[in-house]
C-alpha cells in the first residue's frame, strides 16, 4: 500500500495501524509525534490507528535540549 511519509512516496508492507508502520521504519520506540492527514494523533491511539491507500504521515522527532 502507498504512503506519503514526510513528503515522500513510501511503500508499506503492514498497515494494520501506526504503529505498525512506525515498526516497519524502524522508528517504533522512539519519541515521535505522529500527523496523519493533517490531524495529530495522540501516541495512546497508535495501535487503534488505521491506514489507508494515499494517505499522508508526517513524523517528527522529538529532540530535547537547552
Amino acid at each position: 500500500m502507498n504512503l506519503i511519509v514526510n513528503g515522500e512516496a513510501y511503500e508499506a508492507e503492514r498497515l494494520e495501524s501506526v504503529t505498525a508502520l512506525l515498526e516497519e521504519m524502524g522508528v517504533g520506540g522512539r519519541p515521535v509525534v505522529v500527523v496523519l492527514n493533517d490531524e495529530v494523533v495522540p501516541a495512546s491511539s497508535w495501535g487503534a490507528c488505521g491506514l489507508r491507500e494515499g494517505d499522508r504521515v508526517e513524523l517528527f522527532r522529538l529532540v530535547g535540549g537547552g
